[in-house]
């Protein structure tokens, strides 16, 4: 069996190769890797674990082609019509500068109305891929895929599919079966449409699953598989896991001293967030002296956001995300770092970030910041809004996380958490357990047997 896995993004190294998934599925199949390359060192490594190595080239469409697929993704948009749709479609609307560009915009949102519905953006759909069999980009990859001739191409990222889509389009013109991975929780209801369609779906969790045929009804229950995902698999893994003095010692804490853990989101949505995480540490300071703030900036947001706090402050802690920042690429070094910032602290803040989910999972109580950053008006923006978006507001209404809805009621939620951590620690396992579908075992267990799960259905 020959399979070519197509790796379009860094974090897909980490879901896939630092879990060993496809070392794994190297003893199985004749392995063929289409990935993009971050650096020399992880060409090397993924050289020598594929059978055959092929670098991602970044094929262009021609203009046409690019226009009708951008045209399908704001007809999908407006269809789909989520909160996190409504906001994306209104963001569009403020970032269109100028005469030219608000004209430009007007005529797409028009076209855009006209064909949302699903019977339209299927027949879109149906029309950009026959029309895809006369790109260069896919006759490109059409010819390596009659080389290789393999039973399966498997895409590791639905939603970082743009240079992958020459790929598969190249697949399903010469009838070959396609998989793919859908990367993160909020991809469906908050991004553009899936495309091209595949023949097999790998999901988290049953609501995903039920989100993907609930916004694509000509697909088949049994085209979707439910996995888990691999990206939370190292926080249960002992190999990854570092004891708390040395780890304390590592980002330069006494062993006497704890820390609470804010992750920050993208500046472009999140603006001056610099300004809530020094008003967080002001109140921890406050607190207790011995208590200290931990940032984790967002990898994926500009390197500065982050800087003048950091030189300013010398109080609070902003460690290196070690990340190569060619095609977002987590390092292994910063996924056994992350793993035991998460295991370590007190408790963790953020705005609406997946990392919620990762301190429930760990049994750490979880507080969102649900106020604007006092004093400043960040119109469009708006940070309680992301509680409202389609797939954090169950994380909300579980009573897992909680929001503080002031700065006030910040220094009065952790002073709770601080004092009794054991504050909604049943409602933080009911949401793992009612998440990920856990109905027998533990949490740590079922996170264990995500490889396998993904295996075995990448191999069904």
């Amino acid at each position: 069996m020959k399979l070519v896995f197509i790796i379009p993004r860094g974090e897909v190294l980490r879901n896939f190769v630092y879990s060993g998934i496809l070392a794994q599925l190297k003893e199985q199949y004749e392995l063929h890797l289409i990935s993009i390359v971050p650096n020399d060192t992880l060409k090397d490594e993924l050289t020598e674990l594929a059978d055959e190595f092929h670098v991602l080239e970044e094929k262009k469409l021609s203009y046409g082609h690019g226009y009708l697929i951008d045209l399908l993704d704001l007809a999908h948009n407006r269809y789909l019509w989520s909160e996190a749709a409504k906001v994306r479609w209104n963001m569009r609307d403020v970032e269109a500068k100028g005469i030219a560009a608000k004209v430009k915009r007007t005529a797409n949102k028009l076209f855009a109305r006209a064909l949302a519905t699903d019977k339209r953006l299927r027949a879109l759909e149906n029309y950009i891929l026959k029309k895809a069999s006369g790109e260069p980009a896919v006759q490109y990859y059409q010819d390596l895929l009659e080389k290789i001739q393999p039973d399966l191409v498997f895409n590791g990222s639905h939603v970082h599919s743009k240079n992958a889509y020459p790929i598969v389009q190249a697949a399903r013109i010469l009838g070959i079966r396609t998989g793919t991975f859908l990367f993160s929780w909020d991809n469906l209801t908050s991004q553009g449409r899936v495309l091209p369609p595949y023949d097999r779906y790998l999901a988290w969790n049953t609501a995903i699953k039920e989100d993907l045929l609930r916004i694509y009804p000509s697909l088949q229950p049994k085209q979707v598989h439910i996995t888990g995902t691999p990206q939370f698999t190292f926080h249960f893994n002992p190999d990854f896991h570092e004891d708390k003095a040395t780890f304390l010692k590592r980002i330069g804490l006494a062993s006497h001293e704890r820390y609470v853990l804010y992750s920050s989101g993208m500046s472009h949505h999140m603006p001056y967030e610099t300004e809530v995480a020094e008003l967080l540490a002001d109140i921890l300071k406050d607190i207790d002296p011995n208590l200290r703030l931990v940032i984790r900036t967002y990898a994926k947001d500009r390197a500065d956001v982050f800087e003048e706090l950091k030189e300013r402050r010398k109080d609070i802690i902003i460690p290196e995300v070690r990340w190569e920042k060619n095609h977002q690429t987590p390092l292994q070094e910063d996924q056994y770092f992350f793993t035991n910032l998460l295991r370590h602290c007190e408790l963790g803040v953020n705005v609406a970030s997946t990392i919620s989910l990762e301190l429930c999972m760990l049994d750490k109580p979880a507080i969102n910041i649900g106020f604007n950053p006092p004093n400043r008006d960040i119109y469009p923006y708006d940070y309680t809004r992301f509680y409202n978006f389609d797939h954090y507001k169950p994380i909300v209404d579980s009573g897992a996380v909680t929001v503080a809805s002031s700065p006030e009621n910040l220094r009065e939620v952790l002073l709770q958490y601080l004092e009794h951590p054991a504050i909604n620690q049943e409602n933080r396992r009911k949401l793992i357990e009612h998440f990920f579908d856990i109905k027998q075992g533990t949490i740590a267990a079922h996170f264990e047997s995500v490889s396998q799960n993904v295996i075995a259905a990448m191999s069904s």
